[in-house]
């Protein structure tokens, strides 16, 4: 078990360091330029090349290179070119809101997916085709579609939930729930609709092995056969791509955000791109990589845990 996470340690050491690279490059190609987000439209040329030299802009990509990583070994991540403040606090600020969409999105989908999944493999008839047939219609609807569906029917047509803000949840709890219940809800829908395929056909397969038959010639309930043994090997299936999940649901938040006008990372990220923020850019990359892969190591873990056969992978 020890090798199987140093193993899996490694590999998450060496795709932050290629995708923070890659990141790298592809920012110092990007065409915008910084300078005029800062000094405005009527800067000259002159001052440009000046602003460009004291930012250090100037230099070849490969020396600034060097120097992410030498500083990033030591914990440090920059400072922004535009509002010259710590790109980690600006990540930390925003982060929580970013991580509250996916990671509480993640967890509901799974809850959702399975109890339906299961439902689904276990009803039969019109039960299994009314969830296959609302999972379908789901699948095929965009998130940033479904958010702005919500906003007219809840927000502008009833007057039931607020269309966009936010309040943190050490504010004021009720106010934060509020606030969430249309972003979460946009991001879950067809994500668990996603895992709900996923757990019926996985349940499927364990309902027809011998064991499960074993169990219920025992005399065991239903319920206890499905809910506890079965359902055990069923979500194996689902838990390997719970990591892809919440990469999905991560990506999926920047639109969301943008929709409900939350103040998370994607918007700081779209702001970055926008007027060509390097660091802040590279910063949130890095933060967002850490986070992904720190959460699908402890799903490799936890799968190993499980399903001691995937060790030996």
């Amino acid at each position: 078990m020890t090798a199987y996470i140093l193993r899996r340690i490694g590999i998450a050491v060496l795709m932050v360091f290629v995708v923070t690279s890659l990141a790298f490059f592809l920012v110092a190609l990007m065409p915008n330029d910084v300078t005029q987000t800062i000094l405005g439209p009527d800067a000259t040329a002159d001052q440009r090349a000046a602003l460009r030299a004291d930012l250090g802009l100037d230099r070849p990509a490969v020396e600034r290179y060097v120097e992410f990583w030498a500083d990033f070994v030591r914990g440090d991540l920059g400072t922004s070119l535009v509002n010259s403040r710590p790109v980690l606090d600006q990540v930390a600020e925003r982060l929580p809101i970013t991580l509250t969409l996916a990671m509480g999105g993640t967890v509901l989908c799974v809850i959702i997916g399975i109890v339906f999944g299961t439902i689904a493999a276990t009803r039969g008839g019109w039960v299994d085709g009314l969830i296959r047939g609302a999972a379908g219609t789901l699948l095929a609807l965009p998130n940033f579609w479904l958010a702005v569906l919500l906003v007219l029917v809840f927000a502008v047509t009833l007057r039931l939930l607020p269309a966009s803000g936010w309040t943190p949840f050490t504010d004021d709890p009720s106010d934060w729930a509020v606030h969430l219940t249309l972003p979460m809800i946009a991001i879950v829908l067809g994500s668990s609709a996603s895992i709900t395929r996923q757990a019926r056909v996985a349940m499927l397969d364990v309902l027809r092995r011998d064991y499960i038959s074993t169990l219920r010639a025992t005399g065991l309930p239903e319920w206890r056969v499905v809910w506890i043994h079965a359902l055990r090997n069923a979500s194996i299936p689902v838990l390997t791509v719970v990591g892809l999940q919440f990469v999905s649901l991560f990506g999926g938040a920047v639109l969301i955000e943008q929709v409900f006008s939350l103040p998370g990372v994607g918007q700081l990220a779209l702001t970055a791109v926008n007027v060509g923020d390097v660091p802040l850019i590279l910063g949130i990359v890095v933060c967002s990589s850490v986070l992904i892969l720190v959460l699908n190591l402890l799903i490799d873990v936890l799968y190993g845990v499980i399903n001691p056969k995937a060790r030996i992978v």
